[in-house]
């Protein structure tokens, strides 16, 4: 799990929030640490909030003028509890000038404070949101990460198997790539997991023969995705002896895998000469966008035949009565 920084947050954020450094510049090494978005002793940013503390406490007009309300002998009280062990910065919005003892508390103690024209509620809507995927869970997975008709496709396999030649055939077909070989996986939300390129990885693919392709300057700009959110994972699977007769053709229980505590529908995709697994995954895919709208191909087949086999029947006993 991710830490961050009160120096990282003001180098992203300086120029979207116009974010000031008034004082405390010493606090920029602190940070919020691991598990903070699990801790309910603890908050990450909320208003200025002298009961419950929170990571980033924001001022904004109600906060400042209620602080300048205070005798010095209850302002000095109220900054030594603001100014815990659990704050990580303070900022001021609304463009509102802080009080002289507020930009000298965050001096004695070493923490930032920073100012903004922004109206409080609005940094702490966008610190929040940012916070929040910064610090969630996360797992690295290996396999290509793709959006598929812009549904976030992870297609794992064994090493060799032709992950990164579908994923090159795949974006030849107009697909978006988002990671090869590593992605990291962050659970934004109770029930979401969200994929992006490590870094280092970003724009490459690396197939066997070529070396590492850059696809954005192959393809272009549409040919590449910076996040998505997980759906369906396509496992390539290499049959015992290149048999596929012993595979089951109508598969009634699906196969799912838990990441994170979530639960992701699998599909097993056996590799063999001559299978085309560009269109087998766009399939499953297309496939997998039915089942969320309620619609089961399998499930439809097998009512089919049923029907078929119960129409059979009543027509024998009909025929027997008759008879």
């Amino acid at each position: 799990m991710p830490q961050v920084s009160v120096q990282r947050l003001y180098n992203e954020h300086r120029d979207k929030l116009d974010l000031t450094w008034l004082a405390g510049k010493q606090g920029g090494a602190r940070s919020v640490p691991e598990g903070s978005l699990d801790n309910s002793n603890v908050g990450i940013i909320a208003h200025l909030n002298l009961i419950h503390p929170q990571r980033f406490q924001v001022l904004g007009v109600a906060e400042v003028a209620f602080l300048r309300t205070l005798s010095d002998a209850s302002l000095r009280e109220a900054l030594q509890r603001l100014f815990n062990e659990h704050l990580a910065a303070v900022i001021v919005g609304n463009a509102e000038p802080p009080p002289p003892a507020l930009v000298a508390a965050a001096e004695e103690h070493g923490a930032a404070l920073f100012t903004s024209p922004q109206a409080s509620p609005k940094l702490i809507n966008i610190l929040r949101y940012w916070l929040s995927l910064e610090l969630a869970d996360h797992i690295t997975m290996h396999g290509v990460f793709m959006a598929i008709l812009e549904t976030g496709v992870l297609i794992t396999g064994d090493s060799a198997v032709g992950k990164s030649e579908l994923g090159l055939e795949l974006i030849s077909r107009g697909h978006g790539l988002v990671a090869d070989d590593v992605t990291e996986f962050y659970r934004v939300s109770p029930e979401t997991l969200q994929g992006r390129c490590p870094p280092l990885l970003k724009d490459f693919l690396e197939v066997r023969g070529l070396g590492v392709l850059n696809i954005r300057a192959i393809f272009g700009e549409t040919a590449v995705r910076p996040k998505k959110n997980l759906k369906l994972i396509v496992h390539l699977e290499k049959p015992a002896g290149g048999d596929l007769s012993s595979l089951e053709r109508l598969p009634m229980n699906a196969t799912t895998v838990h990441i994170l505590g979530i639960e992701f529908p699998k599909v097993v995709l056996p590799v063999a000469v001559g299978r085309n697994l560009a269109v087998l995954v766009e399939a499953a895919t297309r496939n997998y966008i039915l089942k969320q709208r309620g619609i089961d191909s399998t499930h439809q087949f097998i009512e089919r035949h049923e029907q078929e086999m119960r129409a059979s029947s009543e027509l024998e006993e009909a025929l027997e009565i008759t008879d």
